[in-house]
């Protein structure tokens, strides 16, 4: 990292003549200024805003919030639980990683360089050694993802047993041939749910099957569509997120079957609007988004203070029922 010292040395001046032209401050020559400028952009100067905050009595603090992707209901609602603690005297920004682990690395490596005091991970697939690293220097909140370092938080709803759930609700309501529409293998939240699904089909003696889909509605309505075409013996449905059940659900329609006749559905999430629109309205997991981003953001003060004592937050899902898995259809 390139230093006021970098850049004193070179124009052959004193750190505090670099520092003054650098803040816009005191009286140095027109061409000094601009010999003190070029040297810098030509070194790639950044200023750490972080230590510039540290010396200040009065700061502002600054949050850096990470997601995979704001156009997901899920993420909103994490979004607004953080921003109604930090209300107007904490800065947060929040970045799109667009489920780009390489772009997240980069931004979250600039929320740091640029002073943020603290970061937000809503993301269980981040990189470990890069939590340990941001770690060091400033608190990190991760996500349905344990970690052991010390300046570290997890905020973790129980996937595992919310999947349980979800599939042994369609296992009692009459459906044997249960698949699982889950996300991608990288993300632990998806390890998590395909354990619970699994668990509760084995529990009744039901081979499970699941197919890595992802995390929006396309893609749950393609792979849905794929497996009704090739004739894959299917009558319920536990999906990843509400995104893809609505997207299987629409597959669904789409090849003359009904739900919950024919296949029931159950999605992950309990997006209230997106649920009840649903035609028929979606049966989903609940996991309390609003709060769990409510506590990231109490947490990530408490341990900006220096005050936090728990290292680790637990939520627990429940199941909300509605019409999509009301029971499958019985020939007499």
């Amino acid at each position: 990292m390139v230093t006021l010292k970098d850049i004193a040395r070179i124009a052959n001046v004193s750190v505090s003549t670099v520092s003054k032209v650098l803040n816009g401050k005191g009286r140095v020559s027109e061409k000094k200024r601009r010999e003190i400028l070029q040297v810098a952009k030509e070194l790639g100067y950044v200023p750490n805003l972080h230590a510039r905050n540290m010396s200040k009595k009065v700061r502002i603090l600054t949050i850096g919030l990470v997601i995979p992707d704001i156009t997901n209901p899920f993420f909103g609602k994490l979004t607004r639980g953080v921003q109604k603690v930090c209300g107007e005297d904490v800065l947060v920004i929040t970045v799109d990683s667009f489920r780009d682990l390489d772009r997240e690395e980069r931004v979250i490596r600039k929320l740091l360089f640029l002073g943020a005091h603290g970061i937000i991970i809503g993301n269980s697939r981040v990189n470990d050694e890069l939590v340990k690293e941001v770690s060091r220097y400033i608190p990190v909140v991760v996500f349905d993802k344990d970690y052991e370092y010390e300046n570290v938080v997890s905020i973790v709803l129980d996937n595992s047993y919310g999947a349980y759930l979800a599939t042994k609700h369609l296992i009692e309501r009459g459906y044997r041939n249960v698949i699982h529409l889950g996300g991608t293998h990288e993300l632990y939240v998806s390890l998590k749910r395909r354990e619970g699904y699994e668990a509760a089909m084995r529990e009744k003696g039901l081979s499970p099957r699941v197919y890595p889909v992802g995390y929006d509605e396309e893609k749950g309505y393609k792979m849905m569509r794929k497996l009704l075409k090739s004739g894959e013996e299917i009558d319920g449905v536990f999906s990843m997120n509400d995104l893809v059940a609505l997207g299987a659900m629409r597959a669904i329609r789409e090849f003359g079957k009904k739900i919950p006749e024919d296949i029931g559905v159950v999605g992950f999430d309990n997006d209230e609007e997106l649920c009840e629109i649903a035609s028929p309205s979606l049966s989903s997991v609940h996991q309390p988004v609003e709060e769990m981003g409510e506590t990231a953001a109490k947490v990530m003060l408490d341990m900006i203070n220096g005050t936090l004592k728990v290292r680790k937050y637990i939520f627990s899902p429940r199941l909300v029922v509605r019409e999509s898995s009301g029971g499958k259809k019985v020939n007499l």
